[in-house]
């Protein structure tokens, strides 16, 4: 009579282990390794731990991504934050002055009121500035270029009006679009219908 193993264990611990079968069996005090072994064959044991390996990885993927995530999340928060008081700040130096000096006395004017100065220490260059940095940082474009071409392959069949009516209705479009003011002409013809 065999001895009985506790297989349900013995699949456990290797499918979710590393070691090999023989390395199972010594941990296990089980003195043949070959019984084992072609139990483990039989049930696909090898795959099962591929499929198990699998899992975890796809598990450790999952969440080094949910954690990089919520790290990006967080700084791109902050940086909104600095750009935020950026504004505000720029807002507030609007509005700030500071008198002016002759040498080291405040100047004053007829009445002898304080003169003041508008003094701005954080300007719209330096929002820009700031604003450009938190663009490049997370990744965004600082600048977003709109290119816009019309293709037209003619052959024979293309009568002479048809061709001047296209022209006619491209020409106006294309002079607003370099001037970037209104169409004065108003709409273009309407293309000829057959």
């Amino acid at each position: 009579m065999g001895t009985k193993y506790d297989y349900i264990s013995l699949k456990n611990q290797y499918v979710q282990g590393t070691m090999s079968i023989r390395e199972l069996c010594r941990i296990n005090e089980i003195p043949t390794w070959s019984t084992v072994s072609a139990r483990a064959n039989r049930e696909g044991w090898d795959a099962l731990r591929a499929e198990f390996q699998r899992q975890v990885d796809n598990r450790s993927i999952e969440a080094l991504a949910d954690k990089r995530a919520t790290k990006i999340a967080a700084i791109e928060t902050d940086l909104l934050e600095v750009v935020h008081a950026g504004i505000l700040k720029m807002a507030e130096d609007m509005d700030a002055r500071e008198p002016v000096m002759d040498g080291t006395n405040v100047l004053r004017d007829a009445n002898g009121e304080i003169v003041w100065r508008p003094v701005q220490r954080f300007g719209p260059n330096q929002l820009q500035t700031l604003v450009s940095q938190y663009l490049a940082i997370t990744g965004k474009p600082s600048t977003i270029a709109e290119n816009r071409n019309m293709n037209l392959n003619a052959n024979a069949d293309v009568q002479p009006d048809d061709l001047r009516a296209i022209l006619a209705a491209i020409r106006p479009r294309a002079a607003l679009a370099r001037t970037g003011g209104a169409d004065q002409a108003g709409d273009p013809p309407a293309a000829r219908t057959n």
